[in-house]
């Protein structure tokens, strides 16, 4: 009883027995009743002898499992604090730096205001002192009065007719305070460049009777942060007041002067602190800011998120992958306990399945009889059902394949048919003359569907179309015809289209090109070109080249057989066509990308046979 309640878990309960065999149906394990006919009562829930031994296992590693992930918790809120402190702590170095250049500046600045030229109103001579200390400081001092006059300017060679500085905020900041400051980014009025100013009063006589300004060079601040080590991928900037980019570690040139967002400059509360964000470069990046302490600049480094997380995220996924191995591990000791308790049921549950899904049967012999016969009967079985299934998926297929191929292939030649007999009669002088150009074109055409018709439709070797197409033209032995080319494999849509062009061909030159006199001949040449910018693919170059025939001119009237070789043979197979009308003979080129003409990888490897157009001193294929 126990073999009968194990055999048929998982299937499906009917009240009266079912002896059909039906594909991907339970119902083919046969009826679900006992040995004495009555019908068996199966548990909602069952479980084989593995699962319930990984289950043991399972809770036996599961507070181990528990307390490793509260471990692994604490520890990604560690380095995650880490990461903050270490970006915080890069920021207190730079900002320091920024602060140690700032405040040079300001003490160079404090010295020359306390020049007793300007004391004495001398200022002539201090112009000479601050144009010497502006060489030595690498900047440009500027000397202005509270109404925003320049009064010394060490650009300019003399102190002659000074505009007003455009910085008024900062000057008047000063004269009212009494203090120095750093001003912000804004254009120069003699250099027309952005630039920013340190300024300190100049106090006589207890008043702000001047105000001077050191202009330090562009890139100053930018030198600081490049003497500034960080991190790959790290990037580091300096921010005015009014949120301009005053310098930045990458791409500086590009982003200087640039006003950040309103948003973004909203974010910036406090002395310090954190942004997510996005930058400049378009990255998902965590940014800390930290005020400068000698002005109102903020100083900004930022990481992209996955540089910061990318050694947290190993580090937790070897850990949950050790985890897993272990939890993997444990699992696994009991489901092998388990098989070798309770695999002979099932390998009889698996061969159940494999017959419910349609697949393939094969029962191993295990040390049970009972199951031995049982899955022996379920293969053979298993086999006959497939056998009978796959004979009828074959002849189902194969009637809808040739159906729809048929459907296909008639309407295409219905289709071909019509537009040839249209554009026939458009230009036929009269119904003899219709019906002698009609029939040659449908026999080209037929020539072209008995090659598709010998290769199953498989595609047409490009030497078996030019041989069949010129054979009405010329002899087998006539040496007046070369063809000579790669292999190359046509589908049938080329193999039609490619065709019509060469029957146009052949039956001109055979009326009034090289083949209507003995010494002419036709030279027929075709190979792979390389593909062009923006193209997929190679590209297949035919040539059908005339001489010794009667002089060529261009046709004074152009029919339907002009156009099948001059434009609609290329545009079927989205390439291009050229005609050239040389004295000596006609010259037809054809160019089409390989993806017009096959739809395959047929070309790397079908081989072709030669023409019967061949000469003795034609290049064989291979």
């Amino acid at each position: 009883m126990l073999f009968a309640k194990l055999f048929v878990t998982n299937a499906r309960s009917t009240q009266k027995p079912d002896r059909t065999y039906r594909v991907g149906n339970l119902s083919r394990l046969g009826p679900r009743v006992s040995p004495s006919g009555r019908p068996l009562i199966l548990n909602k829930r069952e479980y084989s002898f593995s699962v319930l031994l990984g289950l043991v296992t399972l809770a036996s590693v599961l507070p181990l499992l528990l307390l490793g992930i509260v471990g692994l918790s604490a520890y990604v809120a560690e380095e995650q604090a880490d990461q903050l402190n270490r970006l915080n702590r890069y920021n207190e170095t730079l900002a320091s730096a920024v602060d140690r250049e700032l405040r040079g500046y300001l003490d160079l600045a404090e010295v020359l205001a306390a020049s007793r030229y300007l004391a004495e109103g001398d200022l002539k001579a201090f112009g000479q002192l601050a144009r010497d200390a502006g060489t030595r400081a690498r900047g440009h001092i500027v000397l202005i009065d509270p109404s925003g006059q320049q009064l010394v300017n060490t650009r300019t060679p003399t102190d002659e007719n000074l505009p007003l500085t455009e910085d008024m905020e900062s000057l008047r900041e000063v004269v009212q305070s009494g203090n120095p400051a750093v001003g912000d980014l804004f254009v120069g009025a003699i250099s027309n460049q952005l630039l920013f100013v340190i300024r300190v009063p100049v106090i006589v006589d207890g008043e702000v009777r001047y105000v001077l300004s050191f202009e330090p060079e562009l890139d100053v601040i930018r030198k600081v942060i490049e003497q500034t080590f960080l991190p790959d991928e790290w990037r580091a900037a300096v921010i005015d007041g009014n949120g301009r980019m005053v310098a930045r570690s990458s791409q500086h040139e590009q982003f200087y002067g640039r006003l950040t967002s309103e948003e973004w400059r909203a974010g910036l509360q406090g002395p310090y602190g954190f942004i997510e964000a996005v930058d400049f470069e378009g990255r998902e990046v965590l940014t800390s800011y930290r005020r400068s302490g000698a002005s109102n600049w903020y100083i900004l480094i930022w990481a992209p998120k996955s540089a910061l997380n990318d050694p947290l995220y190993r580090s937790l996924f070897l850990a949950l992958g050790l985890a897993a191995m272990m939890l993997l591990a444990s699992i696994a000791a009991g489901l092998l306990a388990g098989r070798a308790v309770a695999r002979p049921i099932q390998q009889l549950l698996d061969t159940a399945r494999a017959i419910e899904a349609g697949q393939p049967v094969e029962f191993q012999p295990t040390h049970q009889r009972e199951a031995n016969i049982v899955g022996h009967a379920l293969a053979e079985a298993a086999r006959s059902i497939a056998a009978r299934e796959q004979a009828l998926r074959k002849s189902e297929l194969h009637t809808r394949f040739v159906m729809r191929e048929l459907a296909h292939r008639s309407k295409n030649l219905l289709a071909v048919v019509q537009a040839i007999a249209r554009q026939t009669g458009r230009s036929a002088r009269d119904i003899d003359d219709f019906t002698a150009q009609f029939g040659e074109r449908l026999a080209g055409l037929g020539r072209s569907q008995d090659l598709l018709v010998q290769k199953n439709w498989q595609g047409v070797s490009l030497s078996d179309l030019v041989s069949a197409q010129l054979k009405p033209f010329v002899e087998a032995d006539n040496n007046r015809v070369d063809a000579n080319g790669p292999p190359v494999l046509l589908d049938a849509d080329a193999a039609q289209n490619i065709g019509m062009a060469l029957h146009e061909l052949a039956t001109n030159a055979s009326k009034h090109g090289a083949l209507s006199v003995p010494t002419g001949r036709v030279d027929i040449a075709w190979g792979w070109l390389p593909s062009e910018i923006g193209e997929r693919g190679r590209r297949l170059q035919l040539q059908w080249s005339e001489s010794g025939g009667p002089p060529v001119t261009p046709p004074k009237r152009k029919g339907f057989g002009h156009s099948v070789i001059e434009r609609l043979t290329a545009s079927s197979l989205h390439g291009t066509a050229k005609l050239d009308w040389r004295p000596e003979g006609l010259l037809w080129t054809l160019e089409v990308p390989e993806g017009s003409i096959t739809k395959s990888e047929q070309n790397e490897v079908e081989a072709s046979s030669p023409t019967q157009f061949e000469t003795a001193n034609s290049v064989p294929e291979h």
